[in-house]
């Protein structure tokens, strides 16, 4: 797979059934970020590295990134709240220079309503050199603006059909491999992907690849 990430400046979207290989992903690209500051908002405990500190409290994790400055610091907090959320992403658009995970943001927006403080990092990050890969188990809830806005898309399975006709409207119709074949509205005579398989696509070409975690 060609897949050149280039942290403090793009972003990326991560989208996938429960189950389907994100997380692994997203952890993957984590461990590889070397030399770059990195923060996780662990939604649901995925994300681990012998590199990374781990916090459950937003102001003890922000009181030690401003002493060291920099590192990998992953966050699952005891409080998965809206508050929580909306200050992990008001802090981080302070601060800048960094490349933020987070995990089922679903959960803090709808595609109506998008919270303003995300809402900023996705529009406004990359001045104040904030990279963003966004996680999603629900590619159809998501705000236009994520998908828009991203670099680099990476595709998991899917089961919705609503999911797979967004997607493709931002990706191409080659997106419906990712559904099983018995319910593609399309590409039906392609084979099922292999479990932990996605669609990867550089939003800047014409051409999407098969990847596998």
């Amino acid at each position: 797979l060609s897949f050149n990430f280039v942290a403090y400046d793009e972003k990326i979207t991560i989208l996938g059934a429960s189950g389907s290989g994100k997380s692994y992903l997203a952890n993957a690209i984590m461990k590889s970020l070397n030399g770059v500051s990195v923060w996780v908002y662990d939604f649901n405990a995925q994300f681990s590295s012998s590199r990374a500190l781990m916090f459950h409290d937003l102001d003890e994790m922000l009181k030690v990134f401003d002493d060291a400055k920099r590192g990998h610091y992953i966050l699952q907090p005891f409080d998965n709240s809206d508050e929580t959320f909306t200050k992990f992403c008001s802090e981080a658009f302070k601060r800048g220079n960094l490349t933020l995970i987070l995990d089922e943001v679903h959960n803090f927006c709808t595609k109506q309503s998008m919270q303003k403080e995300y809402r900023k990092l996705i529009l406004s990050g990359r001045p104040r050199g904030i990279s963003v890969i966004s996680i999603s188990s629900r590619p159809s809830s998501l705000p236009n603006h994520v998908l828009s806005n991203s670099k680099h898309v990476f595709s998991f399975r899917l089961h919705l059909e609503s999911d797979l006709r967004y997607l493709a409207s931002y990706m191409g119709d080659d997106v419906w491999i990712l559904m099983p074949p018995d319910k593609r509205l399309k590409h039906k005579d392609q084979p099922a992907l292999e479990p932990y398989s996605f669609y990867y696509r550089d939003m800047d070409t014409d051409v999407g690849q098969i990847g596998k975690v």
